[in-house]
């Protein structure tokens, strides 16, 4: 005869998560292996908890952290409704099963099965952060431990055998013996329907009202950071105005008899991070690379940094270019203009910052704000989804226009504690910091690009460029690297 569960811990809980494994991968005879008892159930709940701390451990590091007890109801909120489903699937057999003798294996079940998709969860995060084709699609993929894990578990609890809950009778133990002596539970067609249903629906429905980054032990708060209720205060709200103010007088005046470069970078999404960062390493890229050191101003929003640039709005844009147009020559100097943010099918450039209501920028707003303000020489640079879009309105004789993909494509990498998207890494980090020229960073980031979205097999971005006579003669005249000799303009 099989030990007790409750005196043979050790042996129940290995067998409970090969059960665990096996109603994983839908394999026959798994309820055999099941040692249902309070204490099994018990012990496996606290090594769910346990996976799920040491997947933090390595997110977050053993010595950097803190535990917070206040994300405990979210990271444990699954286990009620797996036993609610539990009560009412051995409800719903015929025959001799009671819901009293088949709660218990039922509830184990599920709880095994829990600890298998913790395991498959942790796996997945530690893939995304090694593999770039699933970190692209880690948003959607998270969720495919959680639908097998329900789909698991509907399945083995219409298997669920009628000798559930009680005592082995087989002498030798054998499970083979037990499954010819008892064979799956008794199910109408429309309660087996409804077992199904329910095992399902309870086990991944409640998923959708937690909020997913719970975890147990968490990075300290960032000392930097702004609370995200801070970015609506009153008081943070009024202060844009002198931030604005302050970032425009900074800008100095442009040298007589030189042409040079005026930037600005605007980030428009502030939900997340990456496009502010973005921004702003774009801005010192330009600044090393041209040497636009007091000529360059950085728009952003950020919920998490609400005080650390103006607003990115097309308020504070239009002010930014009038102020650069009033300090440059405009007969001679470029003014760049850098847009990150996601950009939507019907051509707008997302700008952002809840609860704030911003308006989107689009080709034609961008465009009429160069035009008013008498800006000749334009580089306008756009990281967004469909940002090809914005090449035939703002095509001139004196624009370079240079967007991430085509009007009808995607562009990648646009993810939340990310330093750069894709086409942001490829095209400054990787080309203009070293190439010099934005027509040469250019061909050299496409490359790579293509490069990487054909091994990643994405659909490609197709990044654009457009470059007017007036702008590629003008932008020979850059003023060289303040490191070293030499024109930026393309060879």
């Amino acid at each position: 005869m099989r030990p007790d569960p409750e005196r043979d811990f050790a042996g129940g809980l290995a067998g409970n998560l090969l059960s665990g494994f096996a109603f994983w991968f839908f394999l026959p005879g798994a309820w055999h292996r099941v040692r249902a008892s309070g204490t099994q159930l018990l012990w496996l709940f606290v090594l769910n908890l346990v996976l799920g701390v040491t997947y933090d451990f390595y997110a977050v590091g053993t010595g950097a952290g803190q535990f917070d007890p206040l994300a405990l109801p979210a990271v444990s909120f699954w286990a009620l409704p797996a036993l609610v489903a539990a009560w009412w699937i051995a409800g719903l057999a015929d025959g001799p099963l009671s819901a009293r003798r088949g709660f218990l294996p039922l509830a184990t079940a599920a709880f095994a099965l829990s600890c298998i998709e913790s395991l498959a969860a942790s796996a997945l995060a530690v893939a995304a952060d090694a593999i770039p084709a699933i970190d692209h699609r880690y948003d959607t993929l998270s969720w495919a431990p959680l639908i097998w894990l329900s789909l698991a578990y509907a399945v083995a609890a219409v298997r669920l055998p009628e000798s559930a809950g009680a005592t082995p009778t087989a002498a030798t133990g054998d499970p083979a013996d037990g499954a010819a002596r008892h064979p799956p539970a008794s199910f109408s067609p429309w309660r087996r329907a409804g077992a199904f249903t329910l095992a399902f629906a309870l086990t991944l429905g409640p998923q959708w009202a937690i909020d997913p980054g719970a975890q147990l032990w968490n990075a300290p708060p960032d000392a930097n950071a702004v609370r995200a209720d801070d970015a609506q205060s009153e008081q943070t709200l009024y202060s844009q105005f002198d931030l604005l103010d302050q970032a425009l007088a900074a800008v100095t005046p442009a040298h007589a008899g030189q042409t040079q470069l005026f930037t600005i970078s605007f980030a428009g999404d502030g939900t997340q991070d990456v496009f502010l960062r973005e921004a702003t390493a774009a801005d010192a890229i330009m600044a090393n690379v041209f040497d636009t050191s007091g000529h360059d101003i950085v728009l952003a929003n950020s919920s998490a940094h609400p005080d650390e640039h103006p607003f990115a709005t097309a308020s504070s844009l239009e002010r930014a270019i009038d102020a650069m147009a009033d300090k440059m020559d405009l007969g001679s100097d470029v003014l760049a203009v850098f847009l990150t943010s996601h950009g939507s099918p019907d051509h707008r450039l997302v700008v952002s910052l809840p609860p704030y209501q911003f308006d989107d920028i689009t080709p034609q707003t961008l465009r009429g704000m160069l035009d008013e303000a008498g800006v000749r020489y334009r580089v306008i640079i756009v990281s967004a989804c469909y940002s090809g879009a914005f090449v035939a309105p703002l095509e001139t004789p004196d624009t370079m226009v240079i967007t991430a993909s085509a009007a009808d494509r995607s562009s990648f990498g646009c993810r939340d504690g990310a330093q750069w998207t894709d086409f942001g890494r490829a095209f400054f980090a990787d080309a203009l910091a070293r190439d010099g020229s934005f027509e040469d960073a250019f061909r050299t980031a496409v490359k790579a690009i293509a490069v990487r979205e054909t091994r990643e097999h994405e659909i490609p971005s197709r990044p654009q460029i457009f470059i007017g006579n007036g702008i590629r003669a003008r932008l020979r005249m850059l003023q060289p690297h303040r490191g070293g000799g030499g024109s930026f303009a393309d060879t």
